[in-house]
């Protein structure tokens, strides 16, 4: 029994939350399915500097970027809904070392 390879489409990240993640993304369709509609749930899967974490998210809004100079492709905005407790305690442990980071005003 061979497994079915799920179509993916690669992007990165623009912002992340404990609760939310935007993402850049080169296309809002993979083939006939578009990425943004009717609740559909991603799975998305991102490269921490310690190792992956898989999440499930339901996008919630999307925006074509053609006119920014910067980037190229589409935003999506989404709402993290689902992620193992292993991963979800990697995942808050890496936004907690951001949020360190980052200087105060």
């Amino acid at each position: 029994m061979g497994s079915r390879r799920v179509p993916s489409i690669g992007g990165h990240t623009l912002d992340i939350s404990t609760t939310g993640i935007a993402l850049i993304v080169p296309a809002i369709r993979i083939g006939e399915h578009y990425l943004v509609a009717n609740n559909r749930r991603l799975e998305v899967k991102l490269d921490l500097p310690v190792w992956p974490v898989e999440m499930g998210v339901i996008p919630v809004r999307y925006e074509s970027l053609e006119e920014h100079e910067i980037e190229i492709g589409y935003l999506i905005g989404a709402r993290i809904t689902d992620m193992s407790e292993e991963h979800r305690s990697h995942f808050n442990e890496y936004i907690l070392k951001l949020l360190k980071r980052k200087p105060t005003m």
